[in-house]
């Protein structure tokens, strides 16, 4: 029977450690949920940035087309 309980206390770390994560798990879930508004804004100033990149690099596509079709 000793054989049995020799892993109790590894088995409460265990237990111990997956409720410590799930409750640091929810947390940090409900904190990322409440701040995504303001950081919404932040995501929708860089889309026009990038979105500048891809037409300057658009742009620059066909003069370099057109620069090996002119040889």
């Amino acid at each position: 029977m000793s054989n049995q309980n020799d892993n109790q206390p590894m088995v409460w770390a265990v237990l111990v450690a997956i409720i410590i994560l799930a409750v640091g798990l929810a947390l940090g879930f409900g904190i990322a949920k409440s701040k995504k508004p303001a950081a919404a804004p932040v995501a929708a100033a860089a889309a026009p940035a990038a979105s500048e990149a891809v037409a300057a690099a658009s742009d620059a596509t066909p003069a370099a087309s057109e620069a090996s079709a002119a040889k």
